[in-house]
């Protein structure tokens, strides 16, 4: 037979006569009904081939013998190439459409799929409907697996009876059930006949259904696959016994690869959408007004208090200005005081890109913080913060600290001078005792003293006559010890007199003061006692000289105070400014060096302050703390007593309530400051007294 040549690879067969030729046997049947039918006898077969694959032949008879000539031969090989390429044009065009026709299903689904976020209902839906038009099924269903039930989200083309079977029953994963194999995760279930299984003729009630009530044979399911977990399945169905192409199923495991996608963008959209609200909802009731601005600086997102704080109409904000806008909005409306619109835009623009705050205040009073914080891509978040309370606070605290620093300094002068009280009057008692056991002793003494150089006096007119006949010699001797006795007692006589001096210094610092207080004109009383010590320092050395300055306050009011203890005050700080300046005079060798002593006044309202001040040697910060000790002194043993700074802090600070420092550099200068209260208060001194 010449298919069979033609299938064995030959492109030509002839047959000069088919009713001789023994190629067709003497007892083919085909042969003999092919002859008597149709009366054929001349036969040609030409193979219609593609990269020789034999697709198909063209056959042809002549009802006589007569040969088919090369010519003729040779058309119908054109022919045969001719619907070769018409084949392979054919089934191209097919393929085309056919990819043309999921691209475009595909493309509607995506479609749905950005035109519902986060509604996956018309998702499913429109796969459904694609996947049954491509695949060429009479109906299906999409199912979402819910634990161990699965829930039809989709249905189409559903025989009604089929359907409301369905919507009463759902398919438990009955072992080797569809449900259970999508269960089990298979990403493909295709069967060929759903009737010509086990379970529909078991008498399983939902394949009874599907094949008696809903008239399906073939099943194709594509389960829907999450990180090996099943979501579902896209299930479609055909009524009649035809197999699913490979094209269609990979075309169904697309759909069902673009609904697992769809579903998790849509829980991820969903879950967004939750982080969205509950960030709005913090965002709004932020304590804080904020506002941010984009890239091109257009507002992009405000929260309730930055409208509130700003005051800011509805309208304004629904226009989303950009920065500018509201900055001139604002200026005109005085929120940055007196400034002109555009000034104020380019100051804050020229450090847009910087962190940065400020505190102003609002034309309603309100005292608020703005700080810019630039966001990295581009824009930038205003925060607004109203500050009135916490300004309030800080400043009650301050206050309250202030109060408390100042009341704790008072509380530590307070207690210095009380303990420095404390041990005035133990040493005053102490002094006291001392000095009047010391004064009667001494009082012998310098009595005893004065008469015995009267003695000495008489006795040497009395023997006067007889030292006269002694001779030279003797008489010398005896001039000589006279002399030197008469020295011996006038020295005695002095020191007795320098320590009854100490002895009344000590009485008088433990009695403290008895005199009463009176109205007295300060700058009056220190110039008198001034121009005392001044005289008194001339008395004492003839070669003293020091330049005296005085800046008093003018107009001072006059000063309730003890004249004769202030006084003592006074000479006791002048004579240690004259000693100390002329010392460093005499110890300094600097020629152009000139003494100097200036004292002021200030009038205070409450209180009155005298500052002493010389330019002497300066006491070292180590003697500082034990200025006002009694018997303290930095001056040479017999110049001074060490009393006169204790006499002195004691008439200021307790006898008049005041107070007295000093402040000193070694080798420039010393000033003391005596503040006087004008309100006389019953001191601890006076209290005892």
């Amino acid at each position: 037979m010449s298919s069979d040549r033609i299938v064995r690879g030959e492109d030509v067969v002839t047959f000069l006569d088919i009713a001789a030729d023994a190629a067709y046997g003497p007892d083919s049947t085909l042969r003999r009904r092919l002859i008597e039918l149709t009366g054929a006898r001349s036969h040609l077969t030409v193979a219609l081939r593609k990269d020789r694959v034999l697709l198909g032949e063209i056959v042809m008879y002549r009802q006589e013998v007569r040969p088919f000539s090369d010519k003729q031969i040779a058309l119908v090989k054109n022919f045969a190439a001719q619907a070769v390429i018409a084949m392979e044009n054919a089934r191209l065009i097919t393929e085309t459409k056919e990819a043309l026709d999921q691209q475009t299903a595909t493309a509607e689904v995506l479609q749905v799929i950005n035109a519902s976020p986060g509604d996956l209902a018309p998702v499913f839906d429109a796969m459904l409907d694609r996947a049954m038009r491509l695949c060429g099924a009479a109906f299906g269903e999409f199912i979402i697996r819910e634990g161990e039930r699965v829930r039809a989200v989709a249905v189409r083309g559903a025989p009604a009876a089929f359907a409301e079977f369905r919507s009463r029953n759902f398919a438990p994963p009955t072992p080797g059930s569809i449900t259970a194999r999508v269960f089990r995760a298979e990403p493909v279930i295709h069967t060929i006949d759903v009737k010509d299984d086990d379970l529909y003729w078991d008498g399983d009630p939902h394949r009874r259904a599907l094949v008696d009530l809903g008239g399906a044979r073939t099943s194709l399911a594509a389960t829907l696959i999450k990180d090996g977990v099943a979501l579902g399945a896209i299930h479609i169905y055909r009524q009649e016994v035809r197999p699913f192409s490979d094209k269609q199923i990979t075309l169904l495991q697309n759909f069902a690869a673009q609904a697992v996608i769809a579903m998790e963008n849509a829980r991820l959209l969903g879950e967004i959408r939750q982080r969205q609200q509950e960030l709005r909802v913090t965002f709004d009731n932020m304590a804080d007004g904020v506002a941010m601005f984009d890239e091109a600086l257009h507002l992009a997102a405000w929260n309730r208090n930055f409208q509130e704080f700003l005051q800011l109409p509805d309208e304004l904000l629904a226009q989303r200005h950009d920065f500018d806008t509201y900055i001139r909005y604002l200026t005109e409306r005085g929120e940055f005081g007196e400034t002109d619109p555009e000034t104020q835009i380019k100051r804050l623009r020229a450090r847009i890109g910087d962190h940065y705050s400020f505190e102003r205040t609002r034309p309603d009073g309100k005292v608020i913080e703005v700080r810019n914080n630039p966001i990295p891509d581009g824009g930038i978040v205003v925060i607004y913060s109203d500050i009135t309370e916490r300004k309030r606070s800080e400043a009650e605290i301050r206050a309250a600290r202030d109060a408390a620093e100042a009341a704790y300094r008072d509380l530590k002068a307070a207690q210095a001078s009380l303990i420095q009280a404390e041990k005035m009057a133990s040493l005053g008692q102490l002094t006291a005792g001392i000095a009047h056991e010391i004064k009667n002793p001494l009082n012998f003494v310098n009595n005893f003293a004065d008469l015995s150089v009267e003695l000495l006096d008489e006795l040497k007119e009395t023997t006067a006559p007889a030292i006269a006949a002694l001779g030279d010699d003797k008489r010398t001797e005896i001039d000589e010890t006279i002399g030197m006795l008469t020295g011996n007692l006038e020295k005695i006589a002095e020191h007795g007199r320098r320590a009854d001096g100490i002895v009344k210094s000590m009485l008088e610092h433990s009695r403290g003061s008895s005199s009463e207080r009176r109205s007295v004109d300060l700058n009056d009383l220190i110039e008198e006692a001034l121009n005392l010590a001044y005289h008194g320092g001339r008395a004492q050395d003839a070669g003293f000289n020091i330049t005296l300055e005085r800046d008093f306050a003018e107009a001072m009011a006059p000063i309730e105070l003890v004249p004769q203890d202030i006084t003592r005050v006074c000479l006791n700080l002048f004579s240690n400014g004259f000693y100390a300046a002329t010392k460093r005079q005499r110890e300094g060798g600097d020629p152009e060096f000139k003494p100097t002593l200036k004292v002021s006044t200030r009038d205070f309202g409450d209180a009155v302050e005298v500052r002493i001040r010389d330019n002497g040697t300066g006491i070292p910060p180590e003697y500082r703390d034990r200025l006002f000790q009694p018997f303290f002194t930095t001056k040479p043993t017999g110049e001074g007593t060490g009393l006169g700074l204790s006499i002195s802090y004691d008439i200021v600070t307790q006898l008049h309530g005041g107070t007295i420092t000093v402040d000193s550099r070694v080798g420039e200068f010393t000033e003391f400051a005596v503040r006087l209260p004008r309100t006389h208060q019953t001191t601890m001194a006076e209290a005892a007294s």
